[in-house]
C-alpha cells in the first residue's frame, strides 16, 4: 500500500530586523508515493524551507506534517531517526560528501550506522553505484569527481536504505544543463525502479517538465500549475 506525506495548514514565519516575514501561508497538500512532484518558485520563495519542514528537519510555525496518517511531531527520538533513515532519502544542492572517505564508503555510511555488516553494506553500495554509472569510481575520493558524479553519489547514498520518498532540494542548481538533465533522468528512473515518491524543488523548467505534477510556491501559497 502506498504511503503519503500530508501537509495540513503549514505556515512558517520569521522575525528579522524588527520585521515579521511570513514565508509559508496555510499550505495543505498531500504527496503520494509512486508519483513525482516539482515545487517551483523564484529564489527566496521558501522552497528549501518547505522541503526541510516536509522532512522534519525544521519546525513549522503552525500546522502539521503527517506521514502515513501520523503527525511526525508525535514521533519519539527513535521514530524520528527511523523516519529519516528508512522513509525519506534526502539530496541537497550540495552533495555534502566526506572527502576523507571513498565513494563507496560515502554511500554505505547509513547502513553502517544502523548496524548492518560491512559485507552487506559493500554489496548494496556496489549495486547502487553500478546503477548510477559509477562502478569504476568505487575507490575514488569525492574531490576527483565532477559535480554531476558527486550528485549521483549523493542520490545513491540517499537510496541506500529503501525509502518511500526521495526529497531533492535544488539538485541541479550547481550543474550545467547537460549534467543536470542526466541527473534528473536518473532521479525519475528511481520512481519506476524503486517505487519511491519524488519531491524535487527547482526553479529550472527542465526539472519541472520531467515530473508528474508541478506545484508553484508563490507569495507563501502552494498551487498546482495547470498546463
Amino acid at each position: 500500500m502506498s504511503k503519503q506525506i500530508s501537509l495540513e495548514n503549514i505556515s512558517k514565519s520569521f522575525s528579522t530586523d524588527n520585521r515579521f516575514v511570513e514565508v509559508l501561508k496555510n499550505i495543505t497538500y498531500s504527496f503520494e508515493q509512486n508519483k513525482s512532484y516539482a515545487i517551483s518558485g523564484v529564489s527566496g520563495s521558501g522552497k528549501s524551507t518547505l522541503m526541510h519542514i516536509i522532512a522534519g528537519l525544521e519546525p513549522q510555525s503552525k500546522g502539521a506534517v503527517y506521514f502515513d496518517g501520523v503527525n511526525i511531531e508525535s514521533f519519539s527520538k527513535k521514530q524520528k531517526q527511523n523516519f529519516l533513515r528508512f522513509s525519506v532519502g534526502l539530496v541537497f544542492q550540495e552533495p555534502f560528501l566526506i572527502n576523507e572517505l571513498s565513494v563507496l564508503e560515502n554511500v554505505i555510511v547509513k547502513g553502517l550506522i544502523v548496524g548492518q555488516t560491512l559485507s552487506e553494506c559493500k554489496k548494496r553500495g556496489c549495486e547502487l553505484l553500478e546503477k548510477v554509472g559509477l562502478k569504476d569510481k568505487i575507490d575514488s575520493r569525492p574531490h576527483v569527481l565532477s559535480g554531476g558524479q558527486r550528485q549521483r553519489v549523493a542520490v545513491a547514498r540517499a537510496l541506500f536504505n529503501p525509502v518511500d520518498f526521495l526529497l531533492a532540494d535544488e539538485p541541479t542548481g550547481s550543474l550545467d544543463q547537460q549534467t543536470g538533465s542526466e541527473l534528473v533522468e536518473f532521479i525519475c528512473s528511481c520512481k519506476q525502479d524503486c517505487g519511491v515518491g519524488l519531491i524535487v524543488t527547482s526553479h529550472d523548467e527542465m526539472v519541472a517538465s520531467a515530473m508528474d505534477c508541478v506545484l508553484e510556491l508563490k507569495s507563501g501559497k502552494l498551487e498546482q500549475r495547470i498546463f
